[in-house]
C-alpha cells in the first residue's frame, strides 16, 4: 500500500519523468477547473452507459457541465487534419504526471483521439477509441484518497478501475458528493455516478 504523503517529490523531479513537452501541474485541475472536469468525464468512460435511460455519461456530464471545444481543442492540441494524419495522436501531447506513491509516478497524455495511462512509463490502459480499461483493482484507486490532492488524484485513475459489485455503495457514496463538489444538484450526482459506475464495474 502507498504512504499517505507523497508531496515531497519536487515538481521538477515529476517533470524529468515526464518524457512530453507541455506538462500540466496536478493543481491545476483541482475541483475548480470546470473546463477540465467536463472534458475529462465526457470522454474517460467509453463503457458507461444506463441501459434503461438510454443515456451515456457524456450526456449526462453535458447537461451541468457542457464540454467548451475551444479549450478542450487546446488543451488537447487538436488541429484540423490530426485525426486523418496521425490517427488521433500528437507527438508532444498535453501531460499531467504525480507521484501516487513513493515508487510509483501516474502520467496520464491527452492526444486529441486518445488517453493513455502510464504508471513508472509502462503503459497501463487508455480510453480512446481502441480502449484498455479495467486494469486497476477499485482499492487501489480508493487508497489514494489519503494522498495530499487525493480526491484528484482519485478520479485521476478511476477510468483505470475494475469495480467488484459489492465495492459499488462504496464508490457511489464518494461519487455522489464529488460530482456535487463539481455543481451536480443531488439527483443528477445520483445519476451520474450510477451511469460511470456502469462503465467500470466487472462484467460475467
Amino acid at each position: 500500500m502507498p504512504p499517505n504523503d507523497t508531496s515531497h517529490q519536487p515538481q521538477k523531479d515529476q517533470e524529468a519523468d515526464c518524457p512530453h513537452g507541455r506538462f500540466v501541474d496536478i493543481r491545476e485541475i483541482d475541483f475548480d477547473n470546470r473546463l477540465f472536469w467536463s472534458y475529462f468525464l465526457s470522454t474517460s468512460y467509453p463503457c458507461a452507459y444506463l441501459e434503461e435511460q438510454d443515456c451515456q455519461l457524456y450526456e449526462l456530464v453535458a447537461e451541468v457541465l457542457p464540454v467548451d471545444p475551444a479549450w478542450s481543442d487546446d488543451f488537447t492540441q487538436y488541429y484540423d487534419g490530426v485525426m486523418e494524419e496521425m490517427d488521433g495522436y500528437v507527438e508532444n501531447p498535453t501531460t499531467v504526471v504525480a507521484p501516487i506513491s513513493d515508487t510509483e509516478i501516474l502520467t496520464i497524455a491527452f492526444h486529441p483521439g486518445d488517453t493513455i495511462y502510464n504508471i513508472n512509463k509502462e503503459e497501463i490502459g487508455c480510453t480512446g477509441p481502441h480502449w484498455k480499461l479495467w486494469t486497476i483493482p477499485f482499492r487501489r484507486v480508493k487508497s489514494l484518497l489519503s494522498l495530499e490532492n487525493g480526491a484528484v488524484l482519485f478520479q485521476l485513475l478511476l477510468p483505470m478501475a475494475v469495480v467488484e459489485p459489492e465495492e459499488a455503495a462504496d464508490l457511489k457514496s464518494i461519487l455522489e458528493m464529488q460530482f456535487q463538489t463539481l455543481g451536480f444538484l443531488p439527483k443528477k450526482a445520483l445519476r451520474a455516478a450510477d451511469c460511470l459506475i456502469s462503465g467500470i464495474i466487472r462484467r460475467d
